[in-house]
């Protein structure tokens, strides 16, 4: 009679399950998971930090489209792994936190690191269970992989106490489970094409925009298709940003009211606006400056998500790849022409007058640099193939701002949560999904800080990639907010910081590092970093007084509530 441990039956669903990576930080709760993980040839990449782990298993499920496993200990290890979880949360991304828990026969003891972690879970995430008998782990484990991506995707947590995962129990009396995928691409209503398509013949300046839900849907094609056949202009967000090659004509960069593209003046002046898995949220100024005349278009997996901040006029839900390509094979077999030329040329002046604050920022050769120098460096140095993953305040801002993104999936930033210290871990969970591509991080000296230690870890894991830090010695949006709010003489108590060596800190770890504080120099140090094959860091000095648009916009709108 063959006897597994409860910890072997979790990591031999994940491996069945084609999970190959785990993200981690070691416990005694969860050490026969670790054993079976060993065992089955599962990648253990150990964190110094949870909340490390819970990132980097966020960015691999992002950027992969599977679910990143974060496994943490009991207590503290479960509670320090929730601002990652949120974070996926936030940004509808695939992920699984298994977790271990206090024994069920020390319920209400005040035994070890005993608390009700399934109900701190339930509020952030799609499914929270926990596991009392270890013959339905495989039920439960391979549940949880499919709700963490079916429909929209999102993290789901599972916790396991010690009496699940250390006993053994016989392998033939395993409840029924299977490991198979099923499709969750849900189809449009019959009808809603037709409607969309006569909105469209109505139109005579609409505007698509297009968001996460674009690239997990797997919708770049169809997209493409369909504003180049219909000749319309789209701007994109967050995990779209790619979806359509900013070099594309039609592309007009990042869906955003602070970046220099005409993104206000033309959705302010737009009469279709047709929203693509995307939702209205802050970082679209929750369809504010949007034309309130407009008609409004939506399509979403979710059909909750279809009217929030911004009436629909059509609301779609349905898979974004499905109902595109109805909507193209309508157009087609209908013989529609379109005709938005006298709309393009407008909109492209509108653009380009805007480009030129950009152009000038890209090529100044001005010390202390501009955090746009510094992108576009970056750029120059390694193209559009690159993984670009982005922390931070204005660094952030001013990234999302400038940098062209050329193929989709390839621009990792945190979300709606807003949290700060993403970065370090995101870098090595985009690399682990991404092993062939090169990666880098551009964050801010704050940013960086906060999960530091997670170069040891990309350094003892053999996971390369190069940062490159805005060191503006402060943190940098929070202080010109102060600044703007109470005015530049006022203290700015807590918000100021040294000029931290952390390239000195990266080397004394085992990795590369660079001072520049030259802009000239930022190209070749950025080559040797990349060259060295190991995690590195370049250092950079940038303008301390460069204020983002991102943050009047936010101070703006936090002191819009003295007017109420």
């Amino acid at each position: 009679m063959a006897k597994v441990q409860g910890g072997y039956l979790v990591a031999k669903t994940l491996y069945d399950l084609g999970v190959r990576e785990v993200f981690s930080l070691a416990g005694g709760h969860i050490n026969p998971i670790y054993d079976a993980c060993q065992k089955l040839g599962i990648r253990l990449i150990d964190t110094h930090h949870e909340q490390g782990a819970a990132m980097a298993a966020d960015a691999y499920g992002r950027v992969s489209k599977t679910p990143g496993v974060c496994l943490v200990t009991a207590g503290p290890g479960f509670t320090n792994a929730l601002t990652g979880v949120a974070g996926a949360h936030m940004s509808n991304a695939p992920f699984i936190i298994l977790s271990g828990r206090s024994g069920v026969e020390e319920n209400d003891k005040l035994s070890l690191q005993e608390i009700d972690q399934q109900a701190m879970a339930a509020p952030i995430t799609k499914w929270a269970r926990t596991v009392f008998d270890p013959l339905r782990i495989p039920e439960y484990v391979s549940n949880a992989y499919k709700r963490a991506i079916s429909g929209r995707p999102g993290p789901v947590y599972l916790g396991m106490s010690y009496e699940v995962l250390y006993p053994k129990c016989d392998k033939k009396k395993v409840s029924a489970y299977n490991v198979k995928i099923p499709s969750s691409k849900s189809e449009p209503a019959d009808g809603v094409i037709e409607d969309f398509i006569s909105l469209l013949k109505k139109a005579k300046k609409p505007v698509v925009i297009a968001g996460s839900g674009s690239w997990y849907s797997s919708s770049d094609k169809e997209i493409l298709d369909f504003i180049e056949g219909a000749n319309i202009p789209i701007f994109t967000l967050n995990f779209g940003r790619g979806i359509v090659s900013d070099d594309n004509p039609l592309c007009f960069g990042p869906a955003s009211a602070s970046a220099p593209n005409g993104f206000r003046k033309i959705t302010s002046e737009a009469d279709l606006i047709i929203l693509l898995g995307i939702r209205l949220s802050l970082y679209i100024g929750f369809g504010r400056t949007f034309n309130p005349k407009a008609k409004v278009v939506q399509v979403d997996i979710d059909s909750g998500e279809i009217g929030r901040n911004r009436p629909a006029d059509l609301g779609i839900v349905g898979d974004l790849k499905s109902v595109l390509h109805k909507t193209n094979e309508y157009i087609k077999e209908n013989s529609i022409k379109f005709n938005f030329n006298p709309w393009l040329k407008k909109i492209n002046s509108w653009r380009d007058r805007e480009r030129v604050k950009g152009d000038k920022l890209r090529s100044s050769n001005k010390a202390p640099i501009h955090p746009v120098r510094v992108g576009q460096a970056v750029q120059e140095v390694l193209g559009g193939e690159a993984m670009v993953v982005i922390d931070g305040g204005d660094t952030q801002a001013w990234t999302d701002g400038h940098y062209s993104v050329k193929n989709p999936g390839h621009y990792v930033k945190g979300g709606p949560l807003g949290c700060m210290g993403v970065g370090v871990p995101f870098a090595i969970g985009t690399k682990v999904a991404r092993p062939e591509k090169q990666v880098a991080l551009i964050t801010g000296d704050g940013a960086v800080g906060m999960n530091f230690m997670e170069f040891e870890t990309a350094i003892r894991h053999k996971i390369p990639f190069v940062a490159i830090v805005c060191n503006d010695q402060a943190w940098g949006m929070t202080k010109h907010q102060l600044e703007i709010t109470y005015g530049k003489k006022r203290p700015k108590v807590g918000v100021d910081l040294e000029l931290t060596p952390f390239h000195k800190i990266v080397e004394v770890l085992g990795g590369y590092g660079e001072f520049v504080d030259d802009p000239k120099d930022l190209n070749s140090a950025i080559e040797r970093a990349v060259s060295s094959g190991v995690p590195s860091l370049i250092n950079v000095a940038t303008d301390p007084n460069a204020v983002s648009g991102a943050t009047y916009a936010i101070t703006e709108m936090m002191m819009s509530a003295n007017k109420k």
